[in-house]
């Protein structure tokens, strides 16, 4: 029988012992074999099966690949700053540039203009500058030599290798164009020698750091990890079956607080515990015959008891079913009743359409009449009028005769696409002639405002296949808001351009009052206006927005509002790729 007083664990001069007594030990038939064998001791694994070696070849490969990884990141990073930083750099010295060079085509003056090229010329990454006339004559002409380079081939695989920058020279008020051009050729590996350089670095650097790192931990794992395990290892093949009095794992010292003189610990007292659990397992058979016993007893209570259960169980579901039964009658009627509802819903949203339709239509008749004789008596058609106020009331009743058709028309425009009954006229259009007729109709706008008004549209920006008069629409609603919110001598930008995905991106950007954060998602909806600042001091039905967002998502695209308070709003159009005309084979993928 085991006795806990018979077992001693020590810890001496680093040493960890069991010495549990096991009876029969001595008399085990294997005991001689088990001796002979913990003699031999175990044999020590080849350098590619021990672990040290195995986590310096892991660590190598993973610090390669991301030593590989992170440089090429910053590779990329870099390339992209730098990109940027030349751009600039380029539409500076073009700057500078131009107004020179402009005067020497306006005056026809080749000494000027070959006062430009010449100091274009000094630098380096530029090997061709010329200044020609609107006729094509060239004034004046530089061309310099490319330089030998072995990363050319390099920049004929990431980008272009000459690129070449234009600027039209416009001396203003000039009528039928630009007089003439300045361009520049730019040898783009000159351009990009010094981040060709730094990338070379940082790629070595990258590879060869991490792999000394870890030529450095195969050591360490070694001294730590490897050598005691060998240790361990070799005392546990020490271990004789046969003269438990002498079993014992031993560990360095250094080691006796880690994971190594856990591992020792845990042998011991496994080997000590082991006679002890199989006392326990007696008691425990023992304890599980009475157990059985006395459940054997309490099954035959229980089995009373569920018969009991079971038919207090059938009384209930008895219940149950009657209570189901009542409650489909009241579904059945709650659903008669909600079907009523809906048809009276769909009956007043036609009585809505139907309202809205006759209304405009009784509203519009009279609407342009008094729009077409107001603009004879404001245009003063049939002769100047005597009285002067007489043909500024006139001016009021046309544009308050605009607007309110204008509102109507929103109105009804709004109830069609609620109603699912808009349909999209669309055709292949161009962005640009878009523009231009929405700058015309709000020309008036602006001047009156002494608003400055910047349209960017990029080069790239392909044609889009939309409904021509709903994208005006979405447009006139953008400029509208931002001249009626933004103060005299302000500022609005209409910017399109070509977004990551290949989707046309319609920018409408002022520096008016803004929007406070939280009414944001409010303006967006119908009728909605901003308290205090929005509805006393401007006109309007809170309608452009909403609308704006509707005939997008038409489109199937996505209408963006971004706004600070005292700075400005910027409101975007973006549509889907696959409405973008002309994109490159593989674009519409995305």
């Amino acid at each position: 029988m085991w006795n806990g007083s018979d077992h001693k664990s020590n810890v001496e001069s680093g040493i960890l012992t069991d010495q549990p007594e096991i009876p029969g030990a001595s008399t085990s038939p294997h005991g001689s074999d088990s001796s002979s064998r913990g003699a031999a001791g175990p044999s020590m694994p080849r350098l590619y099966n021990r672990i040290s070696f195995k986590l310096a070849r892991t660590g190598v490969a993973i610090a390669f690949l991301l030593g590989i990884v992170l440089s090429s990141a910053q590779v990329y990073f870099d390339f992209s700053d730098q990109q940027t930083e030349f751009e600039a750099e380029i539409a500076r010295i073009l700057k500078v540039g131009e107004p020179t060079a402009t005067r020497a085509v306006h005056l026809l003056d080749p000494e000027l203009a070959e006062e430009v090229v010449q100091g274009l010329m000094e630098y380096r990454f530029i090997i061709n500058a010329q200044i020609n006339d609107d006729t094509a004559m060239v004034l004046a002409q530089e061309v310099q030599s490319q330089n030998q380079s072995s990363t050319r081939w390099v920049s004929r695989m990431i980008m272009e290798e000459i690129r070449e920058y234009t600027v039209p020279l416009d001396s203003g008020g000039l009528v039928g164009g630009a007089p003439g051009n300045l361009t520049v050729d730019v040898d783009m590996d000159e351009a990009f020698s010094a981040f060709y350089k730094r990338s070379s670095l940082l790629v070595v650097a990258g590879i060869i750091l991490p792999i000394i790192l870890v030529n450095l931990l195969f050591v360490v794992f070694y001294l730590l990890l490897t050598k005691p395990l060998t240790r361990l290892a070799e005392s546990f093949s020490r271990i004789e079956l046969d003269n438990p009095d002498h079993r014992r794992l031993e560990i360095d010292e250094t080691h006796t607080g880690d994971e190594l003189g856990m591992l020792a610990r845990a042998g011991n007292d496994f080997l000590e515990n082991t006679e002890h659990h199989l006392y326990q397992r007696e008691q425990a058979e023992q304890k599980l015959k009475e157990a059985r016993d006395d459940l054997e007893r309490r099954v035959e209570v229980r089995t009373h008891e569920l018969r009991r259960e079971i038919n207090e169980r059938k009384f209930a579901e008895t219940a149950l079913q009657e209570l189901n039964t009542s409650l489909e009658q009241k579904v059945d009627a709650r659903t008669r009743d909600l079907s009523q509802a809906k048809e009276f819903a769909e009956y007043a949203n036609r009585t809505k359409s139907q309202f809205l339709a006759n209304m405009s239509h009784e509203l519009r008749t009279p609407l342009n009449a008094i729009i077409g004789f107001s603009q004879v008596m404001k245009d003063q058609m049939m002769g100047v009028m005597e009285n002067r106020k007489y043909h500024e009331y006139s001016i009021d009743i046309f544009d308050s005769s605009n607007h309110l058709l204008h509102v109507i028309s929103d109105i009804l425009d709004l109830s069609k696409i609620e109603a699912g009954e808009l349909i999209l006229d669309e055709e292949d259009l161009d962005v640009r002639e878009v523009i231009d007729t929405c700058a015309v109709l709000l020309d008036g706008a602006i001047t009156r405002k002494n608003l400055k008004l910047v349209v960017d549209v990029q080069r790239d920006v392909c044609m889009l296949r939309a409904d021509k008069t709903r994208i005006r629409q979405i447009l006139i609603n953008f400029l509208s808001n931002a001249t009626k919110f933004t103060s005299d001598g302000g500022e609005i930008y209409l910017r399109v351009k070509m977004d990551g995905y290949g989707g046309v991106l319609m920018e409408v950007v002022d520096t008016g009052i803004g929007i406070p954060e939280e009414d944001i998602s409010r303006v967006l909806e119908p009728f909605a206006q901003v308290d205090d600042i929005f509805t006393r001091t401007h006109e309007g039905t809170g309608l452009g927005l909403s609308l704006s967002k509707l005939l997008v998502e038409r489109h199937s695209g996505v209408l963006t509002l971004e706004s600070e308070l005292g700075k400005g709003t910027t409101v975007g159009a973006r549509f889907p790729n696959w409405r973008s005309i002309g994109l490159p084979e593989g674009a519409q993928e995305n």
